[in-house]
């Protein structure tokens, strides 16, 4: 069921993006957010020990692991889903952090702003950073409707960065990226 999921996903991401690498980008950020979107107390760890990578007829599943080194700073993320325009800020200090959006939701008119924790993994496509717990900003109280974000980043060969995001429910988009610098 999950590697047709991953198919599936693979198909329709191809129809809407234009290359190749975009497509296995956000195929391997899918497939991370359903490796770790099992609830079973020890799926997660058996998944990330396994070293056999299931496949269903042309297509693989990526590996989705703990990250080797820590990240730390600070970036401003901005995307859209739908026409709907996000804008976050991501802190990560080591294997974790937070992060803290604002965009308008047209169902109540006005605008809503989120917490998350993020939590650092790796792929053969680049980071993955697994968004859960989204809660109304400064507040333990979930937000009802608010999908978990998700983002694969990679550098490439000549140093630009590349970063997607997915949330919980399958919606994906570009991200454009800006380190916030200290002024220390």
């Amino acid at each position: 069921m999950f590697s047709e999921l991953v198919r599936n996903t693979v198909l329709a991401t191809s129809l809407t993006l234009p290359n190749f690498k975009q497509t296995t980008s956000i195929a391997i950020l899918v497939a991370g957010i359903g490796l770790f979107g099992i609830k079973s107390v020890d799926a997660r760890n058996a998944l990330v020990q396994t070293p056999s990578v299931s496949q269903s007829s042309s297509y693989a599943i990526a590996q989705v692991v703990d990250a080797n080194s820590p990240i730390y700073g600070s970036w401003k993320l901005r995307y859209s889903v739908d026409g709907i325009v996000y804008q976050s800020v991501l802190v990560m200090k080591g294997y974790s952090g937070t992060m803290r959006t604002k965009y308008f939701d047209p169902r109540i008119n006005k605008k809503q702003i989120i917490d998350q924790q993020v939590s650092l993994k790796s792929s053969p496509q680049g980071l993955v950073l697994l968004g859960y717990n989204p809660v109304y900003a400064g507040t333990s109280r979930r937000h009802p409707t608010y999908a978990a974000d998700n983002f694969l980043f990679s550098v490439e060969p000549d140093g630009s960065l590349t970063a997607y995001t997915c949330d919980d429910l399958r919606q994906c988009s570009a991200v454009d990226v800006e380190e916030i610098v200290s002024q220390s």
